[in-house]
């Protein structure tokens, strides 16, 4: 959750009844924000990868790396697609399906996680670890499906 808070928001958790109300938005906009963050970070992989694959492509236009490259870039234009898609931090879906606290901290604890790998996977891009990338895309696929299944539990 933020750590600064506006003094409207203050006095919004220390009315009796509404902190729950207000935690919980917090946190879905905190939700909104890692997304995004992740998102970004997706994006300037394909570009370091691009970036790579056009020297790789002046060297030696045949080399099975590009097809390589070219692969991981539609698996990450994929996660990146589906991000935009999902379940955001501020819609409708709250009032209408019963999100409890403990899946709000699970989607938090999943969130951090997703930075953590988006971060290095972003690094392994600049890197040019192209093998470790791979994994490192389907566990974030793996997150975004558990988070998925905390915001719509009634499909599982």
């Amino acid at each position: 959750m933020s750590k600064e808070l506006t003094p409207l928001e203050k006095m919004q958790l220390l009315i009796p009844g509404y902190r729950g109300y207000k935690v919980k938005d917090l946190i879905r906009q905190d939700d909104m924000l890692v997304r995004n963050y992740v998102r970004q970070n997706l994006e300037n992989a394909i570009n370091k990868l691009s970036d790579r694959e056009s020297l790789i492509a002046q060297q030696d236009p045949f080399s099975s790396i590009i097809k390589q490259i070219e692969i991981l870039n539609s698996k990450l234009r994929s996660l990146i697609a589906d991000m935009a898609t999902m379940q955001s931090g501020g819609t409708d879906v709250y009032a209408r399906y019963k999100i409890t606290s403990e899946a709000l901290e699970q989607i938090v604890q999943n969130d951090s996680s997703l930075i953590d790998i988006s971060n290095y996977l972003s690094q392994s891009a600049l890197d040019g670890d192209i093998n470790g990338i791979n994994e490192l895309i389907e566990k974030i696929r793996s997150i975004l499906i558990t988070r998925q299944r905390l915001f719509f539990p009634f499909l599982q």
